[in-house]
């Protein structure tokens, strides 16, 4: 039988307690005021834990990404040389987007909330929008230890007899090619969702 798994869910564990800690940006952690774009640069890699020097592609937020979003229209244009709060929330948003998504399919999911942004008093507001996010966001992750636990176990079951190799190495396998199935159809549920809904021709959220 293989003990491997036991190794397997402290470790992941640890990971997941590293991604609600470190991964993560609370609404009441963005600033109230105006930040140029080298204090938006800042914010971003001290808050996510990532590398703060002056190489562009180690940022998390590099200037040059905050000029191509404004190009392609993912956020809006500075107001003078300063961002404000919400430039600053969907730059969050899209940072946990980027890895999964294409920027055309950010751009027709933003594109309802960017036409709401400046609209005060809207339950649909940014912020609104973005707290909730981050809530499920939290709910997910603690489901999502659970639902890995059981994943766990049902490969310690299939190879609870086996005799064709090293069984460590191979529950790390099946464990990595049953995450990579999830994530894919979650992906693509995600595209489709997006495809079918968030067309240019109508406003989604309606």
């Amino acid at each position: 039988m293989c003990n491997e798994p036991y190794k397997v869910k402290d470790s992941i564990q640890e990971f997941i307690d590293e991604l609600k800690a470190y991964d993560s940006i609370r609404l009441d952690e963005i600033p109230e005021y105006r930040l140029f774009i080298s204090q938006v640069e800042e914010f971003f890699d001290k808050k996510l834990g990532k590398n703060v020097d002056d190489d562009e592609e180690k940022k998390v937020i590099s200037k040059t990404m905050i000029q191509n979003y404004i190009k392609d229209g993912l956020i809006m244009p500075p107001e003078g040389k300063s961002y404000n709060r919400n430039h600053v929330i969907l730059l969050a948003i899209i940072y946990n987007l980027k890895s999964i998504l294409t920027i055309r399919d950010i751009k027709k999911l933003l594109t309802p909330i960017l036409e709401k942004v400046d609209v005060e008093d809207n339950e649909d507001s940014i912020e609104h929008i973005y707290n909730t996010y981050f809530s499920l966001k939290e709910s997910f992750l603690d489901d999502f230890s659970k639902a890995l636990d059981k994943d766990i176990d049902l490969i310690n079951q299939k190879l609870e007899n086996w005799e064709y190799g090293e069984c460590q190495k191979i529950h790390k396998i099946l464990l990595v090619l049953t995450l990579v199935t999830q994530a894919n159809i979650r992906k693509r549920l995600a595209e489709r969702i997006i495809e079918q809904y968030f067309t240019d021709e109508e406003d989604p959220m309606e």
